[in-house]
């Protein structure tokens, strides 16, 4: 699914990430940009919203809150896929113990989400992350549809899934 284009590995093309109405730089650092930017994984001045810290259940809080708030492709509202991943994954995230474990806060998280509702074209530059972390964060990904790019310097043989279903 994802292939070598420019210096990204990825599943859209460099005009997807050049268009793109919000960049989320995810344990990669970020470059100064007009857009608007989220950094994950550090901060940057410029941003409009930093979470200190990544981890492989970040994308899960991520995913567990886009669920609470109905922030995701209604689509996935008549698939199974995705009520066995709200069953079974994302209702065993505790929302307060992860936004500790994140050093952020409720609010820093609904920013992220409220800026990525409102995107029209979202880009992904993903940095160094395990596997099981890339996992989660193409379930997170995946609820946002076709609106969504990844951009990554690294090889990944996964696909967007809901995964630990």
């Amino acid at each position: 699914m994802f292939e070598k284009k420019g210096e990204y590995y990825t599943n859209k093309d460099e005009e997807f990430l050049k268009s793109s109405d919000l960049i989320i730089f995810y344990n990669e650092k970020p470059k100064k940009l007009t857009k608007d930017f989220v950094v994950m994984g550090g901060s940057e001045e410029f941003s409009k919203v930093d979470i200190l810290k990544t981890s492989k259940k970040l994308p899960l809080l991520l995913a567990r809150l886009a669920y609470v708030f109905d922030v995701y492709d209604e689509n996935l509202k008549e698939d199974m896929d995705f009520e066995d991943f709200v069953e079974v994954v994302l209702k065993s995230i505790r929302v307060k113990k992860e936004l500790l474990n994140h050093k952020t806060t409720l609010e820093e998280v609904a920013g992220v989400l409220y800026l990525m509702d409102n995107a029209k074209k979202i880009s992904v530059i993903v940095g160094d992350i395990e596997e099981e972390e890339m996992e989660n964060l193409l379930s997170f990904l995946k609820m946002f549809g076709d609106k969504v790019g990844i951009f990554s310097k690294h090889k990944t043989e996964l696909d967007f899934e809901f995964y630990g279903i």
